[in-house]
């Protein structure tokens, strides 16, 4: 039995972590309704993200649902350093930000980054764990930048580090990230998500290395950049695919503005016909709880509406208690957004509306189905690139895409409606 869930267009996407990387879990959690595994590069060994890779596959195997596996690259992302457990900030505490290189004690915290004292100002804000925490600069001496805490919070180890309106002389791709890409080259992931792209070419610098690894992944382009935003056509016509990372993201160009960049983050891509996935902190609270709140079920509701091709959970599904039930919760508000009529394709044909003839074909098959009412559109599609582009047109009925082509499959599994079906390999459409 093949656990597709083939009503559900909207598909989801779930980190792997300690709560989640058992077999049997991964099993429960593929029943559940999950679609693309992602493996998060920020944390854990090669060694562990390999095994957890096999275990994947096979729980895929046995329950022959395929699932596409995510490689998530760190990128420059800075991070907190230098102690362990936790500890608690409190609003107007003296707090000093530290080189990587120098020894933290009680009054210093350091940061993965050298030279971050060149690049800060007096009065700026720094933000830590997705702008949890607030400190200012006050003053810089030497290599320590000493802040002062706004708004405290409970501050862990390896927690991201946020500066608005700092250009910092990094390259997109760090040497820990082309490690882990020429490492990852073995596993054959189905996608590669590259963080903090700020501009086309950073796509187009990753696209070079993977054709020298001779590998040809769909590559996402995590948008948490001001930079991006301002260059975002640019890079949905490069990426096969966007990720809207709000937590960098809402940091970076300030919270409020987010919720229109996000729809119109989405509404272009659906215009391109490029998977879009939106993800974090949509079932935060599921961390601990067994439900959501009402905020949470609006928030994946509204990402449905707005055309999201997938949905993204992070630590709900990596470490928290409930990940299996936080992606049938997930599947269940779904399924009920989709009763909506307005998430389907409308056919209102502009003049300035320019077909190609694969297109026109695409648009027609779903134009065919609506009109006749049909269950089923059958799409034969050896690389999958049909399947996308009827996919684009949002058809009510549901999209089989067949193919003798397992990892075909696998890159479908985040795109908007298209469920897969494994044939034999055949040499023409007749034998097909």
């Amino acid at each position: 039995m093949a656990y597709s869930l083939s009503y559900r267009k909207t598909k989801i996407v779930a980190t792997i972590g300690p709560a989640s990387n058992d077999l049997n879990k991964l099993k429960e959690l593929i029943q559940a309704g999950l679609n693309v595994a992602r493996l998060n590069f920020s944390h854990g060994s090669f060694e562990d993200h390999k095994t957890t890779v096999e275990k994947i596959r096979k729980a895929s195997d046995e329950l022959a649902a395929p699932v596409g596996i995510l490689q998530d690259l760190q990128g420059p992302k800075i991070r907190i350093m230098g102690f362990e457990g936790e500890r608690v900030l409190e609003s107007g505490e003296k707090l000093t930000l530290a080189n990587s290189s120098s020894n933290g004690d009680d009054d210093k915290i350091n940061v993965d980054i050298k030279d971050l004292y060149k690049y800060v100002k007096v009065n700026q804000s720094i933000f830590i764990d997705d702008g949890n925490i607030e400190i200012k600069v006050k003053s810089v001496e030497g290599t320590d930048i000493n802040c002062e805490v706004i708004h405290g919070g409970t501050l862990r180890p390896r927690k991201g580090v946020n500066l608005p309106d700092v250009d910092l002389p990094v390259d997109c791709m760090t040497e820990k990230d082309i490690k882990d890409l020429e490492d990852g080259a073995e596993l054959d992931f189905d996608y590669i998500a590259l963080s903090f792209v700020r501009s086309s070419n950073d796509i187009l610098d990753l696209k070079e290395r993977l054709q020298k690894l001779g590998k040809s992944p769909k590559i996402i382009a995590k948008i948490e950049k001001k930079e991006a935003i301002e260059n975002i056509e640019a890079i949905i016509e490069v990426a096969d695919g966007i990720m809207v990372a709000r937590g960098d993201l809402a940091v970076e160009i300030g919270q409020v503005h987010l919720p229109a960049v996000q729809k119109r983050i989405i509404k272009l891509c659906n215009k391109k016909g490029k998977p879009v996935i939106t993800a974090t902190q949509m079932l935060e609270s599921m961390h601990s709880n067994s439900r959501p709140t009402r905020a949470e079920i609006t928030d994946v509701a509204n990402a449905v509406l707005d055309g999201s091709d997938a949905l993204m959970l992070s630590g709900e599904t990596a470490f928290g208690n409930y990940p299996v039930r936080s992606i049938q919760t997930m599947h269940d508000i779904v399924i009920e957004v989709e009763k909506q009529p307005s998430i389907y394709y409308q056919f209102k044909q502009r003049k300035k509306d320019i077909f190609t003839v694969p297109e026109s074909i695409a648009m027609s098959a779903v134009l065919c189905s609506k009109q006749l009412q049909s269950k089923v559109i059958v799409c034969l599609s050896t690389t999958g690139k049909t399947a996308r582009m009827i996919s684009k047109y949002r058809p009510k009925a549901k999209l089989i895409a067949v193919t003798g082509k397992a990892d075909a499959l696998c890159k479908l599994e985040v795109c908007w409606g298209v469920q897969t079906l494994k044939i034999q390999n055949y040499e023409n459409t007749e034998d097909a």
